[in-house]
């Protein structure tokens, strides 16, 4: 069965760890529910020049649900794989489905009070995706809020992540107690008018 067409609407938790070198994101999400139910992620964003500009962009990501992997292809040409989600205490670890370690990663710490953060805050192209398959780029509007604490996730051992990231120091780590986040229809651009 197909996975549902965008929009999709997901609510969760999780950690957001902005790093300078590599320049990117590294997030660490629980869904509580989405159009395919409850799953968990773990991705690593980067900004990539398409041809409208930079924009972010997933570059490596995986999930523990089949339709997840299924609807973020399709929708939004986002190049997700399936790897499953081992959680004890604050301690994560992510393995291929072969058993092969994925990433170890270390999440907690959350301090201070939680303070409302709106995407519509943000510049509308920090808050696109542009991603490129074999179809052409797609760039995607995502909305959504959160309330947002400091926290802390490390990476402990991850060796499909970049290398750099093991054991590197964030410039801010956020912890996302709860979030409503939406994944609008995207924009293509066929592969024809991109090569």
């Amino acid at each position: 069965m197909p996975a549902p067409p965008a929009p999709w609407t997901l609510r969760g938790s999780g950690a957001v760890a902005l790093f300078a070198r590599p320049l990117g994101a590294l997030m660490l999400i629980r869904y509580a529910s989405s159009p395919v139910g409850p799953y968990d992620e773990l991705l690593w964003l980067r900004l990539r020049i398409s041809p409208r500009g930079p924009f972010p962009s997933v570059e490596r990501i995986v999930v523990n649900v089949p339709a997840s992997v299924e609807g973020g292809r399709h929708n939004w040409g986002i190049p997700k794989y399936r790897a499953e989600f081992d959680w004890q205490g604050e301690q994560a670890e992510v393995r291929w489905p072969d058993g092969a370690l994925y990433a170890r990663l270390r999440v907690g710490g959350l301090l201070g009070r939680t303070l409302p953060l709106r995407l519509g805050w943000l510049p509308r192209r920090l808050r696109t995706l542009a991603q490129h398959d074999e179809r052409g780029w797609a760039w995607t509007p995502v909305t959504g809020e959160c309330r947002v604490r400091l926290a802390r996730l490390q990476v402990e051992k991850a060796p499909e992540l970049p290398a750099a990231l093991h054991g590197a120091r964030p410039l801010l780590t956020l912890g996302l107690p709860r979030f409503r986040l939406v994944f609008g229809a995207a924009d293509r651009e066929d592969a024809s008018h991109t090569a």
